[in-house]
């Protein structure tokens, strides 16, 4: 055993072992105990019944409890239906029960009853580990095998040998219990570990110890190329992207962080993350559809990647008042020469004539065939007056217009050189605007 463990774990902080039984969690369970004291930490135990194995999962709890009772470690106990959330998530067995697993762990961490919790993986596991993400041809971040620290998820021995833990359980002879399951190799976890490493390990002794040295490596290039690629990743609210500058592998780096942030980590695969990439060589305005609604538009010098909207705006009479959609609010109301003397030229604030504005005219959204004529004259398609402004395209269907027919009178960016405020106005109207840019 070494002092890994203490990268991990600081003194005042209660450390919650997820205990289920067998010899590797009971080794890790004495072993914080035996330094707790010494390093001033505290101890507690998680122990989690999945639902799978009948009787000897629930002879497996008993023993976590009695073990806990005998060292007197307070135990948060779990119990977890792994099955019907296999069958209702569409995933195999194992995937449910880790993914309710972590769930509680996550839940007795937002609970305040523990800091961190401490998981027993080895540095086999993390050889095993290793192995199964390259034979499923994985990336540099799969290559890295499991972390040391995930959030307040901790894995004190994870340096630490499988032949280690098992003469630390014979030396201070701890008693545990065996999971019948793990010597089934149908299961691919098992096959790698029963079958492919100890193959590799009759011609190469350390081959548990070099692959655990590459994961660390891996880890610790992969975290400082994610930091490289951090820096292209743009956010603003809901929406983010990505600037074009970034070459090849940052850039792909940085959508995936951006998916990732986004809530969607998990769900993505890497042709999304080609197809999103593939847009810095395509024109302004080019897009892919990714999945659960969201899209990739190159808008200039950056990718963008958003939500779908659905909202629609129902057509309603212009008149002093205001007017919301989309998380923007266009506010109209009478004014005055003065104010816009004193006003005119404020981001978000326009004036208009108000004698100009016909009274058909209605607040809208934009429409096929809408034209402008842009202040100071020269008539053009709305569509082709939002391409000189730059404005991005996903976002000209949120804009506020004011219409009157297939004539814009207010843009959302500006107001038309018809309704303009001149020598000859008398009433006017101020219009406050600031749509999304971003």
């Amino acid at each position: 055993m070494n002092d890994f463990y203490k990268n991990l774990i600081s003194a005042g902080e209660k450390i919650a072992v997820a205990l289920s039984g067998g010899g590797d969690s009971v080794a890790l369970l004495h072993f914080l105990l035996e330094k707790s004291k010494a390093d001033g930490f505290s101890v507690c135990a998680v122990n989690v019944e999945h639902g799978i194995r009948g009787e000897m999962s629930e002879r497996d709890s008993l023993f976590v409890k009695e073990l806990c009772e005998n060292l007197k470690v307070e135990l948060f106990f779990y119990r977890v239906d792994s099955v019907a959330y296999s069958e209702k998530k569409r995933i195999s067995l194992e995937q449910a029960a880790r993914a309710l697993r972590y769930e509680k762990f996550c839940e007795l961490l937002r609970s305040g009853k523990a800091d961190k919790i401490a998981t027993a993986h080895h540095a086999r596991d993390n050889a095993e580990t290793v192995r199964l993400n390259l034979f499923r041809g994985t990336s540099l971040k799969g290559a890295a095998g499991i972390k040391a620290q995930n959030g307040g998820i901790v894995r004190p021995f994870l340096q630490t040998s499988k032949a280690e833990i098992e003469e630390y359980l014979a030396k201070n002879h701890l008693p545990f219990v065996t999971d019948e399951t793990n010597a089934d190799t149908d299961i691919k976890r098992n096959y790698v570990r029963h079958k492919l490493l100890p193959a590799a390990e009759a011609l190469f002794p350390e081959a548990e110890r070099a692959l655990s040295r590459f994961a660390a490596i891996a880890c610790e290039e992969d975290e400082y190329l994610d930091g490289l690629a951090a820096r292209f990743v743009l956010q603003k609210g809901r929406v983010f992207g990505v600037i074009t500058q970034a070459d090849g592998v940052l850039l792909k780096r940085a959508v995936a962080i951006a998916l990732k942030r986004m809530g969607i980590g998990k769900d993505y695969t890497f042709s999304h993350i080609e197809a999103v990439a593939a847009l810095k060589e395509k024109e302004n305005g080019a897009r892919a559809d990714l999945l659960n609604g969201y899209t990739a538009i190159r808008e200039y010098d950056k990718i963008v990647i958003y939500k779908n909207g659905g909202d629609v705006y129902e057509e309603k009479p212009f008149c002093a008042g205001e007017y919301f959609f989309c998380g923007n609010l266009l506010r109209a109301e009478k004014s005055t020469l003065a104010e816009f003397e004193k006003e005119c030229g404020e981001c978000g604030v326009y004036f208009a004539d108000a004698d100009k504005i016909g009274k058909n005219a209605t607040v809208r959204t934009r429409r096929d065939g809408d034209v402008f004529c842009k202040f100071g004259g020269g008539e053009k398609k709305l569509k082709s007056y939002y391409i000189d402004r730059k404005y991005p395209a996903r976002l000209r269907g949120q804009l506020l217009l004011i219409a009157d027919g297939k004539e814009i009178l207010f843009s959302g960016l500006d107001v038309s050189d018809k309704i303009k405020v001149d020598k000859s106005t008398v009433n006017v109207i101020k219009l406050t605007y600031k749509p999304q840019r971003s």
